[in-house]
C-alpha cells in the first residue's frame, strides 16, 4: 500500500501519517486481504490497469468513499449498540456481514495491487490526492469536538495501550472459535474494530473520531514517543495474529 501512503503524505502531510497510525486496524485489513481479494478478482471480468482512464479512477474513488461512508454509519450504530448491550463476537460479525456493501474494486475486477498501481500513476493529480485523503479519513483540521481538544498526548498513549489490551483479549477469544476458518477476515477486522471501539468509548468516553483528532492534535509529541510507537507495532502484530498470519508476516 505504499502508493496510497505517498499520496496521503502529499495530501495531508504529517497529520495524514498520524491518521493512518490510528487506523491500524483498517490498514491491516487492506494489507492482509490482498491475496484473497486478487483471487476473487481473477474470477471476474478484469479491467486492464493500462486501459483504465483517469476519469475511471475518479469514479472508483468516489464509489469507494460512498461505500466507506455507508459502512462507517453502520459501524457507529453497532458500536452504540455494543455500548448499551455487549454481544458475542460471532453475533457482531454476523451483524456486519449482513450490511457490508459490495467492494467497488471487486466489481471492477481489480485487486488492491492493481488499484495501487493506478494511484501511483496519477499520484500528482489533485483530484486523486483529495479522493485518497478522504478515503483514508484525513480530517479537516478546522473541525473537531471539545473532547478531542482536551485530550493530551499522555492520554492518547493510555487509550492506545488499553486498545491493545482489549484487542489481545479478542485475539485469544477468536482463536477458540471452532469454525473460524470460514470467517471473512475483512469482516472479522471490522468486528474487532467495533468491539474494541465500544470498550474504549465505555472506559474513556471517547469515540473513534475523538481519538483520531487527538492523535492529530498531539502529533508532534507522539511522533517521538517510544511508548506510542511500541504500542502501535504490537497492535499490528495482534492484527496479524487475529487474521492467522505467521509471526513477523
Amino acid at each position: 500500500m505504499e502508493g496510497w501512503k505517498k499520496i496521503l503524505l502529499a495530501a495531508g502531510g504529517a497529520a495524514g501519517v498520524a491518521a493512518v497510525v490510528y487506523y491500524l486496524l483498517r490498514e491491516e485489513t487492506e494489507a492482509k486481504a490482498v491475496d484473497a481479494f486478487a483471487a476473487s478478482a481473477d474470477k471476474k471480468k478484469k479491467l486492464r490497469v493500462e486501459d483504465v482512464t483517469k476519469e475511471q479512477v475518479y469514479k472508483m474513488l468516489a464509489e469507494i468513499l460512498e461505500s466507506q461512508e455507508s459502512m462507517r454509519k453502520h459501524m457507529k450504530t453497532l458500536t452504540q449498540e455494543l455500548l448499551a448491550k455487549p454481544m458475542p463476537f460471532e453475533d457482531t460479525y454476523k451483524r456486519i456481514k449482513a450490511v457490508q456493501p459490495e467492494d467497488p474494486l471487486e466489481r471492477y475486477g481489480l485487486s488492491m495491487g492493481d488499484f495501487d498501481q493506478l494511484l501511483n500513476k496519477h499520484e500528482s493529480d489533485p483530484k486523486v490526492k483529495e479522493g485518497v485523503a478522504k478515503i483514508m479519513n484525513v480530517p479537516d483540521m478546522g473541525k473537531g469536538g471539545d473532547k478531542a481538544a482536551a485530550v493530551p498526548a499522555k492520554r492518547v498513549v493510555e487509550v492506545h495501550t488499553y486498545m491493545l489490551q482489549e484487542l489481545d483479549k479478542l485475539v485469544r477469544s477468536f482463536a477458540t472459535i471452532k469454525d473460524k476458518e470460514s470467517y471473512d477476515m475483512k469482516i472479522v477486522t471490522l468486528a474487532a474494530q467495533a468491539v474494541v471501539g465500544a470498550k474504549v468509548e465505555e472506559k474513556f468516553g471517547l469515540a473513534s473520531e475523538d481519538i483520531e483528532r487527538a492523535v492529530l492534535d498531539n502529533y508532534s509529541e507522539l511522533a517521538t514517543n517510544q511508548e506510542f510507537a511500541q504500542v502501535n507495532v504490537k497492535m499490528q502484530q495482534s492484527m496479524s495474529d487475529l487474521m492467522g498470519a505467521p509471526p513477523g508476516a
